[in-house]
């Protein structure tokens, strides 16, 4: 689990840089990996300064091993996290084995989610 990522401050006008948090299994074979890159890799173009990266690497118990790219602006925000599952196919990471396309063995993406966005 990642801690001390501070919370988005800022606000969503017209035209700025919205924050993002991008999920993808790197064996997903209904939609290619690199979409899940291309999607960070737009993001952090979108911005007129260079950020800072951290890569994080983790293992939920008993099941897949993520990266997780946090990218940082100037001002310490986190305006973007990309996570990368390890083995893990087309999913919504963290949900119920039960349900469709969800793999309870990877990190709880809905979790993560209401963390980025302070809702937590």
């Amino acid at each position: 689990m990642l801690r001390g990522i501070q919370r988005w401050e800022g606000t969503a006008a017209a035209g700025s840089v919205v924050p993002a948090i991008v999920f993808h299994g790197d064996r997903d074979a209904t939609v290619h990996p690199r979409n899940g890159a291309q999607v960070a890799s737009q993001c952090v173009d979108r911005h007129d300064e260079s950020l800072d990266v951290v890569v994080q690497r983790g293992q939920v118990p008993g099941g897949y091993a993520y990266t997780c790219s946090v990218h940082k602006d100037a001002a310490g925000r986190t305006v973007l996290e990309h996570w990368e599952v390890h083995g893990a196919g087309h999913a919504w990471f963290g949900g119920s084995g039960r349900g469709s396309y969800t793999d309870a063995n990877g990190p709880d993406a809905s979790r993560e989610m209401l963390r980025f966005f302070g809702l937590s």
